[in-house]
């Protein structure tokens, strides 16, 4: 069964625990504790397993690992940097173990903001994350969230192989303009006509996703955002994207974003920027029709989110995995079958026996579209509207605010 493999730590003894502590260097205790050879010796064949990483995207996700998280302080912070990485949980198909998800217990905003802090992360967590992942029997691991930064998207040596790593920004780029695509469908709108702005544009991902949106089918406008200080290279990125369009059916615009500076009209946005806090308002928000947010952390507050409601669509980045996919693990998605989409990648590349690093660095247009289809080939798609705070959306409310305003605007 399923749940043989997870061990509840709260079930042992005073003196059972301790090991525990022991063992993660740091008074945390473990909901589940599953060692990597209960993982390694449940694979099937000599397929080895697929393997997702990702690390705490807010102290909140903490207590989805641990049962005593206590309110952040300086002592706190250290015990994180203290404890080890851990498999999270088993990954099934069918009731056929597959992989494991492993988790970083360092939460982003504690390494991310500088070099010393992502040099930390890498030594005490990545790396061993890695090294965890080999000895669970684990070929491909998909690098979830921004932990590719600690390796520099796989151009830095590590001294684990296998497994293999892939950063997920293939999949990730499909999939945005998979779920612009679907967007467009269910609100009426035609892709083709569609004036789309892309948020955090010229960053690695963003770059990506720019490149693949005006592949083949490409929206009337893209609009390139970023912060003012990246205006230089979103004027040089708008005409390496115009010299490569051959058919020249779209047009390309740049934009900065600061608070006082109004937002461009457009119809869609795809939010792919790394900030330290969320920077768009409720208003912001409601100025289009569409939001699709792979941001880390997220680009608009819950109170945001919520308050949009009702006028636009603002929704979380993922894949409907294939049927059978089961993660066994609470993240913010609709089921355990939905799964982000840097895990879809690994998946695939996993499926196919793919032997090597496969996505690393800035994955070229092909690229992308090579493992686009293998995603279908995989039975990912699309899945149901989700919030980014993990509430299904229904587009009923939103339908009727657009008939409300149609019939306001034609009065």
């Amino acid at each position: 069964m399923k749940t043989a493999l997870l061990k509840d730590v709260s079930t042992i003894s005073n003196g059972q625990a301790g090991l525990v502590v022991h063992r993660n260097s740091a008074p945390l205790i473990l909901k589940n504790e599953i060692h990597p050879e209960q993982i390694r010796d449940n694979l099937l064949g000599r397929q080895g397993g697929v393997g997702f990483l990702f690390h705490a995207t807010d102290w909140e996700t903490l207590s989805f690992s641990f049962h005593n998280v206590r309110p952040r302080s300086e002592s706190f912070e250290e015990e994180l940097w203290n404890t080890r990485p851990f498999i999270a949980s088993p990954i099934y198909s069918g009731s056929q173990v597959i992989g494991a998800n492993i988790a970083c217990p360092v939460p982003l905003e504690m390494w991310l903001g500088s070099p010393r802090g992502i040099k930390r992360f890498r030594e005490t967590q990545f790396f061993p994350a890695l090294e965890l992942a080999r000895e669970a029997g684990l070929n491909m691991v998909a690098m979830g969230a921004s932990t590719p930064y600690a390796c520099n998207y796989g151009a830095l040596p590590r001294p684990i192989k296998p497994p293999h790593i892939t950063t997920g920004h293939a999949a990730t780029a499909a999939m945005l303009k998979d779920w612009a695509m679907h967007c467009c469908d269910q609100l009426d709108l035609e892709f083709g006509k569609t004036k789309l702005a892309l948020f955090g544009a010229a960053g690695r991902l963003g770059t990506t996703v720019a490149k693949y949106l005006l592949y083949k089918d490409a929206p009337r406008e893209l609009i390139l955002i970023d912060l003012p200080d990246k205006m230089n290279l979103l004027i040089d990125q708008a005409r390496e994207l115009l010299a490569s369009d051959l058919l020249g059916k779209s047009k390309v615009s740049v934009h900065t974003f600061s608070p006082d500076t109004q937002l461009p009209e457009f119809d869609g946005a795809i939010l792919a920027s790394s900030t330290s806090v969320p920077y768009l308002t409720a208003t912001d928000l409601k100025r289009a029709q569409f939001w699709i947010d792979d941001s880390h952390p997220r680009a608009a507050s819950i109170e945001a989110e919520l308050a949009s409601r009702g006028h636009t669509l603002y929704i979380e980045c993922f894949a409907r995995g294939p049927a059978g996919l089961d993660t066994a693990f609470p993240f913010r998605l609709p089921s355990t079958r939905d799964c982000y989409t840097c895990f879809a990648e690994g998946y695939s590349a996993w499926q196919e026996g793919i032997a090597s690093d496969f996505i690393i660095g800035s994955p070229p247009v092909w690229s992308v579209s090579y493992t686009h289809s293998l995603l279908k080939k995989n039975g990912f798609s699309v899945g149901p509207f989700h919030g980014k705070n993990g509430a299904p959306v229904s587009l009923e409310g939103l339908e009727a605010h657009r008939f409300n305003t149609h019939e306001l605007m034609g009065s």
